[in-house]
């Protein structure tokens, strides 16, 4: 038999891979998953084997192994080593080493990491596969292209921005109905995303990982504080003349300010920071936006790139009044590599125009039958299996108890979606602190998100142009009667990141919701992912069963189980 799949990798921060083959992607998992490693830097070698098992295949049945950048960042880095590059920026040595040394070896090596990702196959025994390579930009874009669009005849408008990548942080290109354009690229010495996590640094946080916790602050300060604010992040970064390119303003590239801003923050509130940053980030992609939408006519946007991870300025670029439609594709950043390079490659080797575009994000694994029978054998908890376990489970969440869901195939990315979840009545203004308390240990300035029901959403959403939202890409205003559902709302501006979902998308999750409501009258459910605190989502019964005896959760559906503690009944 000829080889029939695509391998699409990513290594690098959050690496990941992914397998699909002319009809289109099977399955995608990110290396923390198996590795219990949080946002897993280096090669996704545990994860190429797992995209390998779940179709039955060997390295003889691959057409290629597919790349999400020219250059291999897969030297293994910890959350320490991402710290530690932040830090030396401070003495002599580690500013030449940064400034110069780095930029001037990647300059004269654009393949900078191949040999040592060939190495890194041949180990795993992969080597016979060919390699190719696409470029980072490009391979984001193609995520959001493929991966969203209603139509291969319509032209869309599609933007990439992130901290760096193959020497570029931001793109806007006009694909479709026969063409692929790139209208114009910002190189990487004007990079938002790079301004945006050395702030991140700065406030006491990790960058490339804590970003949305500034996002989140933002809205506790006051309109005229972030004014203010923002204009002290406009004197690094503008647009350029066209308005389609980033420009900075100072002679340092924007990934070397970190001494400016600790001079020109001096003195500043911590949540005016966070607001001057984010009014200025909102403020730089709406005009962004609105300037390739004047000069390209094309009013259909999607976008990819960490950046695009922003939910409120996702928001913000929505609801601009030349827009007609807006969506970044789920989980952009880099970890979302793996799925566009596959994208490019099928697009290649197959008509682009017969690649399906994404019916939901429930990639992963799921549960093993055998294996969730014997870890709920030997977990000594109390167990049982339902003969209608949506109604099971909204019954407990009905009277105030989360319980956390680990049933079906694994979301991929950083947002559960129902199946890696821990539900909650939203209306229970007590359950952030209860679930902080039981497992969570979020911080206390950031909300849980709702699931609504699709059919429901005007109830609580005002989404006046009909914008679909599955995976929780950007947030929306609250209507009055969803205010009272404080827990999954934004404390301070009454926002929320909505998923906004359909029963085709996810039917055994949405019979929860459905009957939920029936009891309630609420067509909404806090949704929040099930890890412990800086531990990726769990994946296996064996995971989730681990996860529920380390906190104070009482309830856990595990496939087709209902598990208790046995700490007495919900009343």
């Amino acid at each position: 038999m000829p080889p029939r799949f695509i391998l699409g990798i990513h290594s690098g921060h959050n690496a990941s891979a992914c397998i699909g083959d002319e009809s289109g992607l099977i399955y995608a998992v990110q290396e923390e998953r198996l590795r219990g490693e949080k946002n897993y830097w280096g090669t996704p070698t545990q994860a190429i084997h797992a995209c390998l098992r779940h179709v039955d295949a060997t390295a003889a049945d691959v057409h290629v192994i597919a790349h999400g950048s020219t250059q291999a960042h897969c030297k293994y880095h910890s959350r320490e080593d991402v710290l530690r590059a932040y830090r030396r920026q401070k003495s002599v040595l580690g500013k030449l080493r940064q400034r110069i040394a780095v930029p001037l070896f990647i300059a004269l090596r654009p393949t900078w990491g191949r040999d040592r990702l060939k190495a890194d196959l041949e180990g795993a025994e992969l080597g016979s596969i060919p390699i190719t390579y696409h470029d980072h930009h490009q391979t984001h874009a193609a995520t959001a292209y493929y991966g969203l669009r209603a139509s291969s005849v319509e032209k869309y408008l599609v933007f990439t921005c992130d901290g760096d990548g193959d020497g570029l942080c931001a793109t806007v290109r006009v694909m479709g109905g026969g063409e692929d354009r790139l209208v114009a690229s910002t190189p990487w010495d004007n990079s938002l995303g790079a301004l945006y996590s050395w702030v991140t640094f700065g406030m006491g946080f990790v960058p490339l990982e804590h970003e949305y916790k500034l996002m989140g602050m933002a809205p506790y300060a006051s309109d005229h504080a972030a004014a203010e604010t923002a204009k002290i992040f406009a004197t690094y970064l503008q647009l350029d003349s066209t308005g389609l390119e980033f420009r900075r303003r100072t002679l340092r590239r924007t990934n070397d300010l970190s001494e400016s801003l600790v001079r020109d923050l001096k003195g500043k509130r911590f949540d005016h920071i966070c607001a001057g940053l984010q009014r200025f980030t909102e403020d730089l992609l709406c005009e962004w936006t609105a300037a390739a939408v004047k000069a390209t006519g094309v009013r259909r946007v999607l976008a990819a790139g960490g950046v695009f991870m922003n939910v409120k300025a996702n928001k913000r670029i929505a609801e601009l009044e030349g827009i007609e439609s807006f969506e970044a594709f789920p989980s952009c950043s880099d970890e979302t590599l793996s799925i566009g390079t596959y994208y490019l490659e099928a697009a290649k080797r197959y008509s682009p125009d017969r690649l399906p575009p994404l019916k939901h994000f429930y990639l992963g694994d799921d549960l093993d039958e055998k294996e969730t029978a014997n870890a709920l054998r030997q977990s000594g908890f109390q167990f049982s299996q339902p003969a209608d376990m949506a109604t099971a489970v909204a019954e407990i969440l009905a009277v105030g108890q989360p319980v956390a869901r680990c049933a079906g195939p694994m979301e991929f990315g950083a947002r559960a979606l129902g199946n890696r979840s821990i539900l909650a009545d939203p209306r229970n203004q007590d359950v952030v602190r209860v679930i902080n308390q039981m497992v969570k240990k979020r911080d206390f300035w950031m909300p849980f998100a709702p699931m609504v029901m699709a059919a429901r959403q005007d109830e609580y959403l005002q989404n006046p142009k009909r914008l679909t939202s599955p995976y929780m890409m950007m947030t929306f205003d609250t209507r009055d009667n969803f205010r009272e559902m404080i827990a999954a709302v934004h404390n301070a501006d009454l926002t929320c990141r909505a998923q906004i979902l359909e029963r085709d998308q996810n039917p055994p999750m949405h019979d929860i919701l459905q009957a939920f409501a029936e009891r309630t009258g609420r067509g909404v459910i806090l949704n929040t992912s099930f890890n412990l605190h800086g531990w990726p989502i769990v994946r296996t019964a064996a995971d989730a069963l681990h996860v529920f005896r380390s906190s104070g959760l009482e309830y856990l559906q595990v496939g087709p189980y209902l598990v208790s503690k046995g700490n007495g009944k919900p009343s």
